[in-house]
């Protein structure tokens, strides 16, 4: 797990400074008003595109990261999951909003953040899965037939044969 959790923090550090380098961006440069769809709408903080994205992609990555080596094929677990929770993490970024230019650019942030985390990791977990020292070899693993189970035979004592 440590093999994948060091590229996790790079990968999110990372991501998270290309975030808040898109925040400072659109706010700054193109006058775009980061506002939650509250009543009264509320300003999404200065610093939480870097704060959510560290947090979200070591959190959530960790997880994910745990759940796929427990599986037969780590890296395609974590590709099957990961993509799929980059593609639902658009829904709330319209939902939670006030305006499409606002979450056009919430959704950008979560392209790079699972741009730079989702390769990085993938490329650290094993394409099929290794058994610990522990573990038996894989194939005594496979099932097979019954066991046999002796039978025991019990002996009774014979008679002594008498001599004449």
């Amino acid at each position: 797990m440590k093999s994948i959790f060091r590229p996790l923090v790079i990968a999110s550090l990372i991501a998270a400074v290309a975030n808040q380098v898109i925040y400072i961006v659109a706010t700054e440069a193109l006058n775009i008003e980061f506002l939650l769809n509250t009543t009264p709408p509320s300003a999404i903080p200065w610093l939480a595109p870097a704060s959510f994205t560290v947090f979200q992609g070591v959190a959530g990555g960790a997880v994910v990261a745990w759940v796929a080596t427990r599986t037969k094929s780590p890296r395609n677990t974590w590709l099957a999951i990961s993509l799929v929770a980059l593609a639902l993490s658009f829904t709330p970024g319209f939902l939670a909003v006030a305006e499409v230019s606002t979450a056009l650019w919430l959704n950008a942030m979560h392209l790079v953040a699972g741009a730079l985390i989702i390769p990085m990791v993938a490329q650290a977990l094993p394409t099929a899965a290794t058994l610990s020292a522990n573990s038996v070899n894989a194939a005594e693993n496979e099932p097979t037939a019954a066991p046999k189970t002796k039978k025991r035979i019990r002996k009774t004592p014979t008679p002594a044969k008498k001599t004449p």
